[in-house]
């Protein structure tokens, strides 16, 4: 493994999932600073995801017009911008102002994971793809377990400005380092680039490879479908949760200040769901580990919503349901750079993780307005595990297709159906 490679793409989505994170913990402040309700803050936490999902869109065609390096720094500055934007409009106790930032800001993550995730796969064979995969998405629940432990403390001391304005630096340091010293993908895919067809112009193959109809060629199109529905699924429950839970804690007698802890819970959980994941698909495949971990997160969901007011069992259960929707959320992603060919890995990740993230408004937005309605938390959690449970059953049904990865040589197949194609 090149651990250089897989460090600097691990450090952006950490810092990735840190920014996603922090919005969530300082929303409980943010109320009582500004004097509104928190589900008035839906519309910023919404752009947000919507941003992301721009930029996961983008990120196909971006990385054949620019590179995967450079459009990985490049999201990266853009997140760290708008992170600072964001501290520089908190002043102004503006919503607007403040949805509007983060609709930037989510554009600039949205470029960095798909990114991430396929620079770090471009680096390494095939037989490690995976193991590299899960390890960089992994950076996701480690930020936001970094800012569940120390969100509460960083909140107290430098205030909600100060937050973002760290969010902001920090990124901006990490892209000094990857210009230093993050190398290129190596030239076949440098800029998702895979075989053409013979004859073919190949100014015009890689823009060919990286549109969403390359993803529905022969033996990749039901495994799509079945990945994008699992996505969406997954981040309807996972980014629910995250946006929200720090806010629901506060209906179970949680403080502002200690609500961050309930996130903290969650995304670890998260890390140790990504490494059960890992080893369960190094043992059984991917496909089969997708099926398991959503099984976990609805049982934990269904424990958190009934174990009343016992704060231990709750905070468990939180970490249990972290474990299962985020091993799912990693998995869905790891799926994607082991079914789709280089020429359209990068559109293809770009394209489950846009399709999850548009769970990720629709959770979110549907929780808001759940809250606004004054209904409680403990259920609006359990109807979170709903989506979850489908997520299983597609998850089973992608596992019994005949090219699913893990189950038929995976990448080798749709490699090679891929040329059949274009070659036709």
């Amino acid at each position: 493994m090149r651990f250089g490679v897989v460090g600097l793409a691990f450090l952006a989505v950490l810092l990735d999932g840190f920014d996603s994170a922090s919005l969530s913990f300082v929303l409980p402040s943010l109320a009582e600073q500004w004097d509104v309700a928190s589900a008035d803050f839906t519309p910023a936490v919404v752009l947000t995801n919507i941003g992301v999902v721009l930029g996961y869109l983008a990120s196909g065609r971006l990385a054949v017009r620019l590179g995967l390096r450079r459009m990985l720094i490049a999201g990266t500055v853009l997140f760290a911008a708008g992170s600072m934007a964001t501290a520089l409009v908190l002043p102004m106790q503006s919503l607007t102002a403040l949805s509007t930032v983060r609709l930037i800001t989510g554009i600039g993550l949205g470029v960095v994971l798909p990114g991430s995730v396929s620079l770090a796969a471009a680096h390494h064979p095939d037989e490690q793809r995976q193991s590299v995969s899960v390890t960089v998405t992994l950076g996701l629940a480690v930020g936001g377990t970094v800012a569940g432990v120390f969100g509460g403390s960083l909140l107290a001391s430098v205030g909600a400005t100060g937050v973002f304005w760290t969010g902001g630096a920090l990124p901006l340091l990490l892209a000094v380092l990857m210009v230093r010293w993050l190398p290129a993908a190596p030239a076949p895919v440098a800029a998702d680039r895979g075989p053409a067809a013979p004859g073919a112009d190949d100014a015009t193959a890689a823009p060919r490879e990286a549109r969403v109809g390359a993803l529905f060629a022969p033996g990749l199109r039901a495994a799509t479908v079945l990945l994008w529905v699992f996505a969406f699924l997954v981040f309807i429950a996972s980014y629910t949760l995250q946006s929200w839970v720090p806010t629901l804690l506060t209906g179970y007698g949680f403080s502002t200040s200690q609500a961050p802890i309930g996130l903290a819970f969650l995304s670890f959980g998260g890390v140790v769901g990504g490494i059960v994941l890992l080893l369960l698909a190094a043992r059984r495949g991917i496909a089969f580990a997708l099926m398991v971990m959503p099984v976990v997160g609805a049982v934990s969901m269904v424990a958190a919503a009934t174990v009343g007011t016992d704060r231990a069992a709750l905070l468990l259960a939180l970490a249990g349901s972290g474990a299962g929707v985020t091993a799912s959320q990693i998995g869905q992603l790891t799926l994607a750079v082991a079914m789709y060919p280089p020429a359209t890995r990068t559109a293809g990740v770009g394209w489950a993780a846009a399709l999850g993230r548009v769970g990720s408004i629709v959770g979110p937005a549907t929780a808001g307005v759940l809250l606004a309605l004054s209904l409680p938390g403990d259920d609006i959690v359990l109807l979170t595990a709903i989506p979850v449970v489908v997520a299983a059953v597609s998850a089973a049904v992608l596992w019994r297709l005949p090219h699913a990865a893990d189950r038929t040589g995976g990448v080798e197949d749709a490699e090679r159906t891929h040329r059949e194609v274009a070659a036709r």
